[in-house]
């Protein structure tokens, strides 16, 4: 189990570092928590939910077809995407960094054991895995000004965010 959410963790955080950094704004305790609500309620309809630009902006154009969700709780698709932004950003600076090393370390023993890749593919996957922690890294530096806004929501952001069925 646990191995399994360390994948599924790696694979949101790889995912999230495509996603545009925005300036830092005063996230809300309200706003946090109404993104994770919007999350929470959306999924059934919108299938699992990833940290990615695209995904982000495809949620807001779906729910605007439909239930219009996200809108009536006052968010428009900037404002949305800052939203989850920063609460996205907030809770990669609460997970401990020994979590997202350990996290890393996995995906690299997977890699150097995949049969189908030889040396040089290998260390290639390797290296590409290491930018990527990288730009994670600084997204979680960029999440610490939100780190109080979003500690309370960790436990549902963990459940809407890295519980797969397997």
């Amino acid at each position: 189990m646990l191995r399994a959410t360390r994948h599924i963790l790696a694979a949101v955080f790889c995912a999230g570092v495509t996603l545009a950094s925005s300036p830092a704004t005063a996230l809300t305790s309200s706003e946090a928590a109404s993104v994770v609500d919007l999350i929470e309620a959306l999924q059934p309809q919108l299938g699992p939910f990833a940290y990615d630009e695209e995904i982000v902006a495809e949620w807001f154009e779906r729910d605007a077809e439909g239930s219009r969700l996200i809108t009536t709780a006052g968010f428009t698709a900037e404002s949305w995407k800052a939203a989850v932004g920063e609460t996205m950003r907030g809770f990669l600076a609460v997970v401990s960094e020994a979590e997202l090393h350990g996290v890393f370390g996995d995906l690299k023993t997977g890699i150097r054991r995949l049969s189908q890749l030889n040396d040089v593919q290998k260390e290639e996957a390797i290296a590409s895995l290491d930018e990527e922690f990288d730009k994670m890294l600084a997204m979680r530096a960029e999440g610490e000004p939100f780190v109080d806004v979003v500690r309370p929501l960790e436990g549902r952001l963990r459940e809407v965010v890295l519980t797969r069925t397997e």
